[in-house]
């Protein structure tokens, strides 16, 4: 989905469709009495949110939309975020923030082979005064890939290691 055309009407609809499907598979585990694994869904899920949740923290409200939606936009990813951020001012563009990141995935997303499954490993760290978002992609890509250019106040870089790439973003 293009992220232009995610309304808010939509986001919402995406939003109730993944909490009725893991509400779902945790009745199911229920149904045929296997409890841990009901319960270790719903505390899995719980934890997702909490990630999600503490986005809000980054201020950059565009950037943390486009964490939000990623998954829905960028489906040939399996996506786990992590965050861990301490609220503070940030000195970045935030659209310029959010748009290098769907430039990077959009380059990202043509090197994939769409016979493969790919795995990204999204961390959000940020503390009163510093910020960083880093991407890892697991999963063999034609390379090498070429990093956009950024002069809005943030620094990027690259890493290919074992098929796995991380990007990084980070800033003040």
């Amino acid at each position: 989905m293009e992220s232009e055309n995610l309304t808010i009407g939509k986001a919402l609809k995406f939003a109730r469709h993944d909490f009725l499907n893991e509400l779902q598979l945790m009745l199911l585990y229920m149904d045929l009495g296997k409890i841990p694994e009901a319960r270790r869904a719903l505390l899995e899920a719980t934890e997702r949110m909490r990630h999600l949740s503490m986005l809000e923290k980054l201020r950059l409200p565009k950037t943390e939309m486009w964490l939000n939606t990623f998954e829905w936009r960028h489906t040939a990813f399996s996506k786990k975020l992590y965050s861990d951020i301490i609220a503070g001012n940030r000195n970045a563009n935030d659209e310029a923030v959010a748009n290098y990141l769907e430039q990077l995935i959009v380059i990202v997303e043509a090197a994939v082979d769409p016979m493969d499954e790919y795995f990204i490993r999204i961390e959000v760290h940020a503390t009163d005064k510093q910020w960083m978002i880093q991407l890892t992609v697991e999963g063999a890509l034609a390379g090498p890939l070429d990093l956009p250019q950024t002069d809005s106040g943030f620094e990027a870089s690259g890493v290919l290691q074992d098929k796995e790439w991380t990007f990084t973003i980070s800033g003040q």
